[in-house]
């Protein structure tokens, strides 16, 4: 679909159209929870879990910076007839690697449970901090890979001397986020504003989904996320890939998009309006959209009859 594809930028007013009925989200999340497959895939040295949804062809959803991969509920679930979406967590692993590893081994062991359950490349959805464990992937694992989206994500990244001080002190705080100070009213100010206003619950199953997050997990990947740097790298990539803009992105991960759209062989932006940093929660319909075009998905009615579609090595999920 995109071959021989150069970076464009879209017209902001092409992408523009009328809100869908609106999702009952908790009923969804319920449908999601009673129809999910969710157990640990095991890699030399440690596991991933892995929660599997839907029919058809895999789409891979990693992890971000905070939340649980029930994140991703809503998505896949616009997609369940028509993808078999896999939601990844963080690996765990037997030895904690420390930073300036973690990006690296994090992508050695995704790339592992992919290979291990699919045997060869499927397509990915990373936002936020997946973005350079992917990168890694791509040019450590390109066989794994076959299309990928990014959203909100970065190349490289810097933290000042107080900023690496701070994060060095939330790595030894033993609480997870919601007993973080001001963190719930930060959450309102920065994210609330782009969830639906007929849909007040949607933003505190955001708040539900993120507060479990233990503060010195997040911090051990952000710091971890400053130990890379693939600026000069990034033309070696040869996979299509889409980079979407969602508005309310400050200027710095709109400075990274740019720099990977001038320097990815393959790559297309795309805008998703009024959507914030979790379009996948705030504007799911819009989302998904962008993501059957890239990836080729085709909006159909389940045959009769449908082959199986549970992908190589997926009897090595061990039941949670």
């Amino acid at each position: 679909m995109l071959e021989n594809l150069q970076s464009e930028q879209l017209n902001p007013e092409e992408v523009r159209e009328p809100c869908p009925t609106p999702l009952l989200w908790q009923d969804i999340v319920l449908s999601f929870h009673e129809e999910m497959r969710q157990g640990h895939v095991e890699f030399k040295g440690g596991s991933v879990t892995a929660t599997q949804f839907g029919t058809g062809p895999p789409l891979v959803f990693l992890p971000g910076s905070v939340a649980s991969p029930r994140i991703y509920a809503l998505s896949a679930w616009l997609l369940k007839e028509d993808r078999q979406c896999w939601l990844l967590d963080h690996p765990v692993f037997d030895h904690p690697p420390q930073e300036t590893d973690l990006v690296q081994k994090s992508a050695n062991a995704y790339a592992n449970v992919i290979h291990d359950l699919f045997g060869g490349p499927v397509d990915i959805y990373a936002s936020n901090y997946a973005v350079p464990v992917c990168l890694q992937m791509l040019l450590s694992h390109q066989e794994v890979v076959k299309k990928v989206a990014f959203q909100s994500g970065w190349v490289s990244r810097t933290f000042t001397s107080r900023e690496k001080f701070l994060l060095k002190i939330g790595k030894k705080l033993p609480f997870t986020l919601r007993r973080l100070p001001w963190w719930v009213s930060t959450q309102v100010q920065n994210h609330r504003p782009w969830f639906p206003p007929y849909d007040e619950t949607r933003f505190n199953f955001l708040l539900n989904e993120t507060s479990t997050t233990r503060v010195a997990d997040l911090c051990k990947r952000l710091l971890a996320s400053a130990e890379v740097d693939f600026t000069s790298p990034l033309s070696k990539i040869k996979q299509d890939v889409l980079l979407i803009e969602s508005e309310g992105d400050g200027d710095w991960i709109l400075s990274q998009r740019k720099l990977m759209s001038t320097e990815l062989s393959n790559s297309q932006i795309v805008e998703l309006h009024t959507s914030g940093h979790y379009p996948y929660l705030t504007h799911p319909h819009r989302l998904v959209k962008l993501l059957r075009q890239f990836f080729e998905i085709p909006k159909t009615v389940p045959p009769i009859e449908p082959e199986a579609t549970t992908p190589k090595g997926s009897s090595q999920i061990i039941p949670s």
